[in-house]
């Protein structure tokens, strides 16, 4: 059985998603084929004995009236249907190192002016971090205008117009720690948000922790109606339109190619498909092996990279308990054991150890007021932390016992730390608790080596030329977080942009 399209998409992640839903709104017939039961990629929300999870998303920005993912909703009629919830604008953020609580504000000059009312012996090193932070997000907001991939004539002559993002391109944000003479105490709080990349300053390109910090200045946000209604708004719009097929369950295992060109791909399932044009939301790596990796010759550079680490991942949902009498909110919080995030990292990805672990807390329930998530006197506790992939999926395949130990075991240490430091009592109130690995990742949203934002987001894979673009196969796109860049606002915003491209409207 073959079927016939005039746009195949393969993964319903969000950037898929958002190219799909556009193409079908403009008349084209899509299909999108999704090997998970849910579409959305990690921003899918699963159910559990009548308690529902967002797998991995907790927060994102570009929202706003004007902004890109405001502009996408618009476009497919939503933007009315899909209203979200702005997290306090007084601490969207808290960054709780050794017990002292820092909350970070809307307004970078806000945030400056805070930091140095509490930690005036650091002044004119946060005064030169932000001079340098305000600097690269202007040039970067500049850069929306400037075509994705830029050739060495075009950046000669952008030298001067975009200094600060030539000068720092290949900076990381321990490097601007160093330059600045930032104490350590400080550089926890500005780096506290380093879970939103997974990576410590040492690491991290400064260009992708600067578009971080200035974006979710503008505003964080949480749909309102939560990630569900989100996600199956956007799939709605596939679904409804004409001669167009969102289809769960349908695993692609072979892309078929012949004369340079994607004549069909193949499903687990037994079927197959075909269109005049091809868009890949699954990683660019895998997409290859897919089709032949002798096919991408053109593409070798774009398909080098590291992945970005997984993470073990808390889902709790809590009875007879307000998270609000004990330090939650509008807000996020975030857990450092000590203020050496370089060796709280290394302590977690080299050596394997998570007894005393950073900690990224959510409460889902008090980002909205709607229901929908759990029963009435019921609240959500989402909690995450970085881990790595090889020791958790070598351990699983080894002896599946001794995984679901060790995952007991790293759970409880969590929770430990948790009625230590902010919920005394905290199992008592459990009325149920899932974990899951990177090892999870993997097998039930097909990210390679259980990676949570694509390619590692150090300088060497963000810079110029990062986006959506057309593979060394004629017919052939690709678009997800590594074909653009990781977060909900990033994928559709790739999304976004190769439907422009597809469409001429770019």
């Amino acid at each position: 059985m073959t079927d016939e399209f005039d746009d195949l998409v393969i993964g319903a992640g969000m950037g898929g998603l958002t190219v799909g839903a556009l193409l079908a709104r403009s008349g084209r017939r899509v299909c999108v084929l999704e090997a998970h039961d849910q579409p959305g990629g990690y921003a899918h929300t699963f159910t559990v004995r009548g308690f529902k999870f967002c797998a991995q998303v907790h927060y994102i920005f570009n929202c706003g009236e004007g902004e890109p993912i405001h502009d996408i909703l618009v476009r497919l009629g939503l933007s009315d249907e899909v209203p979200f919830e702005r997290l306090d604008p007084e601490g969207f953020d808290h960054v709780v190192v050794e017990g002292a609580r820092f909350r970070i504000p809307s307004g970078l000059s806000k945030f400056r002016e805070r930091l140095l009312h509490y930690h005036p012996h650091a002044a004119e090193p946060i005064r030169r971090y932000f001079q340098v932070i305000c600097a690269l997000g202007d040039e970067l907001d500049q850069l929306g205008d400037v075509p994705d991939v830029l050739s060495a004539k075009a950046i000669a002559k952008g030298i001067l117009r975009f200094r600060h993002v030539v000068r720092y391109m290949r900076w990381t944000l321990g490097d601007l720690f160093e330059h600045v003479k930032m104490p350590e105490n400080v550089r926890a709080i500005l780096a506290g948000q380093c879970g939103d990349y997974l990576l410590p300053p040492r690491d991290v390109s400064l260009l992708l922790h600067v578009a971080l910090v200035v974006n979710y200045d503008r505003g964080a946000y949480y749909p309102k109606h939560h990630y569900v209604h989100f996600v199956e708004a956007i799939a709605g719009r596939i679904r409804d339109a004409r001669g167009s097929a969102l289809l769960l369950e349908h695993e692609v295992d072979h892309i078929v190619v012949e004369g340079g060109r994607v004549s069909g791909v193949t499903t687990k399932n037994g079927k197959r498909f075909t269109a005049k044009r091809y868009v890949s939301n699954v990683d660019p790596r895998l997409t290859a092996k897919l089709a032949g990796e002798t096919h991408f010759g053109k593409d070798e550079r774009r398909l080098r990279y590291d992945y970005s680490c997984g993470t073990f991942t808390i889902y709790l949902a809590l009875r007879g308990l307000d998270l609000r009498e004990h330090g939650f909110g509008s807000h996020n919080t975030w857990h450092y054991p000590h203020a050496d995030i370089d060796r709280v990292y290394d302590d977690q990805l080299v050596r394997n150890d998570l007894s005393d672990p950073w900690l990224f807390l959510s409460t889902p329930t008090l980002h909205s007021s709607e229901p929908g998530l759990c029963p009435p006197d019921h609240q959500i506790l989402e909690i995450a932390t970085a881990c790595d992939h090889d020791t958790w999926a070598r351990l699983r395949q080894r002896d599946r016992r001794a995984y679901n130990k060790e995952k007991k075991k790293v759970r409880e240490r969590i929770l430990d730390v948790l009625e230590e430091r902010y919920v005394p009592k905290l199992r008592e109130h459990v009325a149920l608790s899932l974990s899951g690995t990177p090892a999870t990742n993997a097998r039930f949203c097909r990210a390679p080596a259980g990676n949570s934002y694509g390619a590692a987001l150090t300088p060497a894979n963000v810079g110029f030329g990062r986006g959506p673009w057309r593979s060394s196969l004629s017919n052939l796109w690709m678009v997800n977080a590594t074909a653009g860049f990781p977060s909900v606002a990033g994928t559709m915003g790739a999304g976004l942009r190769l439907y422009e491209t597809l469409s001429g409207s770019g």
